[in-house]
């Protein structure tokens, strides 16, 4: 009896050691660098038969659109907008203007983020000319949202730039390369880190170059609220209203200076070809980091805040109906 009372004892304790692991397909806790990690933003796609691969003439169809949020951002304030072949195919009034949502992106206790659908009628409007039997048309969807990609990581700052120091060091300065993004479509691939000595030469200042890419397949907007929802309307953008984002990086909690690589005023970056080089670097208002310091290592935290878009399709086919 004693020894069934033990056994029993054990398969509650390793019972009770496994729901404590994390949700993780590998049984692990889920951790901020899980989370932090991968290219993903929001996913929208069709539901299976919503809209059908075909429908009548004259008919009514529903159309249903899942969403999940798999980047690392929540997202307030998104819109969603329906286009079609206005001559086939229209909706109700409400489905004329963009749809608004809000959801929550990965977290340590949600590591998939959250999901959600919309549902909207369709009518195809129009009957098929006599010439024809069938005609092909095309729903779209468009999704327009706010997004943050957020670099929290750690750099070793070595003052002495021209390695006089014989004593050992407690880091050594190296570049950073993150093959595995942030949790967002636009994501910093490499810092490279450099040290600078300011014009007396006693102090220093660190400068961060970085490589900064959109590695969704959507666009990047100006991370302006009516921006965003003009993209989800018929409203025109301005070519000036795409490609740019605003950045923010702290280095020890001290704000740097970020701007393009090729120019000398601060500015928001501006993405060419879906990526660019940013410099960030020490103030020239904060005081520099002494050079007879020894190295240390310093928490690099980097914001990027933008908008994003989108677009998805699903061809259909209207068919006529036949009276013979």
């Amino acid at each position: 009896m004693k020894q069934k009372n033990m056994a029993i004892f054990a398969l509650i304790l390793i019972l009770a050691i496994s729901g404590c692991k994390g949700s993780g397909s590998t049984g692990k806790p889920i951790t901020n660098e899980d989370v932090y990690k991968g290219f993903d933003g929001l996913n929208i796609g069709f539901t299976k038969n919503a809209p059908p691969d075909k429908v009548f003439e004259e008919s009514i169809f529903p159309i249903a659109i899942n969403l999940k949020n798999k980047g690392a951002s929540d997202i307030k304030d998104g819109f969603l907008s329906l286009g079609f072949e206005e001559e086939f195919i229209n909706f109700n009034e409400k489905s004329s203007e963009p749809i608004r949502f809000e959801i929550k992106g990965k977290s340590t206790f949600n590591p998939n983020g959250d999901e959600d659908f919309t549902t909207a009628n369709a009518k195809t409007a129009k009957r098929i000319g006599s010439q024809s039997e069938t005609h092909p048309s095309t729903i779209f969807a468009t999704a327009c949202y706010p997004y943050k990609t957020i670099l929290g990581t750690s750099v070793c700052v070595d003052p002495d730039i021209f390695g006089t120091q014989l004593r050992k060091k407690s880091c050594q300065s190296k570049d950073l390369d993150f093959a595995n993004g942030q949790g967002g479509p636009v994501a910093i691939i490499k810092i490279e880190t450099r040290t600078f000595p300011d014009q007396d030469n006693e102090r220093v200042r660190p400068h961060f170059i970085l490589y900064i890419e959109n590695k969704g397949s959507g666009q990047v907007i100006i991370p302006d609220g009516n921006k965003i929802r003009s993209a989800c309307t018929k409203e025109k953008l301005d070519f000036t209203d795409f490609n740019r984002i605003k950045i923010k990086a702290t280095l020890s909690n001290q704000e740097l200076e970020c701007r393009l690589k090729d120019e000398k005023t601060s500015t928001e970056v501006r993405l060419r070809d879906k990526k660019d080089v940013v410099r960030c670097t020490y103030p020239e208002s904060a005081e520099g980091i002494r050079r007879n310091t020894d190295a240390f290592t310093a928490p690099l935290r980097i914001e990027m805040d933008y908008g994003y878009t989108f677009t998805i399709s699903k061809d259909i086919i209207i068919e006529k109906i036949l009276k013979y």
